[in-house]
């Protein structure tokens, strides 16, 4: 596991340093929130190909839903209906090349690699966001074990920034020799006080329903950004599909993905749940945005027009080679 959360904290910490150097000298504290924003919008762009293709998938369940209606009402008073209707539904999905699995939670599970990527990230603001060089973070980790402080830690970084004053004293007793000790000091000081703090809290605090603080306003926003989303794509699968609420996928993307949200940042530092509401406020755009260019009518409507191009097309060819034969046999 820890190979894992290295291997995916290497690439996410590399783009977002990238960002937060990239925004520095034109945001100022925000810097770090504008990284995190950016962060966020490159994936969600990344991922919009998933996104169109769920809506695509929606469009053509909506579509299935009348000949789905037809096959329970030939089984209706069967005793064996319910395995009946599922082979049927099963030989539908796979001559139309529908994918019920397409819908629900995939999406969510999806953003797994991205946060435990971003949380390692989070943690490691020297070495992704200050790029200080690894012998020097080494020194430093040598006077923080001497203060008393676990270097093996994932914390580490961050109670490093926490006292870095004290590192550098017990640096400068220790003989230690350090080019610039002063001007690191001073960096890694201002980005302690001003990137990660927000309204005087640290964004490397996990957030908890247990202390009452600004930090408790982010499961709060986590899941009220998320809510907004689940509804409106309920309420546009509903148009679509009006079976659609008794489906366990659709209870577990309306109600599962909001609750999971607000779950999940909470166990994470308040960068991580920043990223979250961030992209759940993407995602609700993107959701406007892919279900007016790609609504239910218009997919099934171009649908309708290449299904309808590929059946001339093969009555042509039956036609051209019926005709051939019918030459032959004169």
């Amino acid at each position: 596991m820890q190979v894992i959360y290295d291997y995916l904290s290497y690439p996410f910490g590399i783009l977002l340093g990238f960002f937060y150097n990239f925004v520095d000298g034109f945001f100022g504290s925000a810097s770090y929130f504008v990284a995190i924003a950016l962060f966020a919008l490159v994936f969600k762009v990344i991922l919009l190909p998933t996104a169109v293709k769920q809506q695509k998938s929606m469009a053509k369940q909506a579509r299935l839903q009348p000949k789905i209606r037809r096959i329970q009402e030939r089984y209706k008073g069967d005793k064996n209906a319910q395995q009946k209707i599922q082979e049927e539904q099963q030989a539908l999905y796979q001559r139309e090349g529908f994918n019920p699995m397409n819908q629900g939670c995939a999406p969510l599970l999806i953003q797994f690699p991205i946060i435990i990527g971003l949380y390692g990230a989070v943690y490691s603001p020297l070495t992704y966001m200050l790029k200080i060089d690894t012998a020097i973070i080494e020194q430093f980790k040598s006077a923080a074990e001497g203060l008393g402080m676990t270097v093996s830690s994932r914390m580490i970084e961050i109670d490093m920034i926490n006292n870095i004053e004290k590192i550098r004293d017990a640096l400068v007793q220790s003989g230690a020799t350090i080019e610039n000790l002063d001007a690191i000091v001073e960096r890694i000081s201002l980005f302690g006080s001003t990137q990660l703090q927000l309204f005087g809290v640290s964004l490397s605090a996990n957030p908890s329903f247990k202390v009452f603080n600004f930090l408790l306003l982010i499961p709060i926003l986590s899941f009220l950004t998320s809510m907004a989303t689940s509804l409106i794509s309920q309420m546009r699968s509903k148009r679509t599909n009006p079976a659609a609420s008794n489906n366990a996928m659709m209870g577990c993307t309306t109600f599962g993905m909001p609750l999971f949200s607000a779950v999940m940042t909470t166990m994470f530092p308040a960068a991580v749940g920043i990223y979250w509401i961030i992209n759940n406020v993407y995602t609700f755009i993107q959701t406007l945005i892919v279900g007016h260019f790609y609504s239910a009518d218009k997919v099934i409507a171009e649908n309708m027009v290449e299904e309808t191009i590929v059946r001339r097309s093969k009555e042509n060819n039956q036609k051209i080679v019926a005709e051939r034969k019918k030459n032959e046999t004169k």
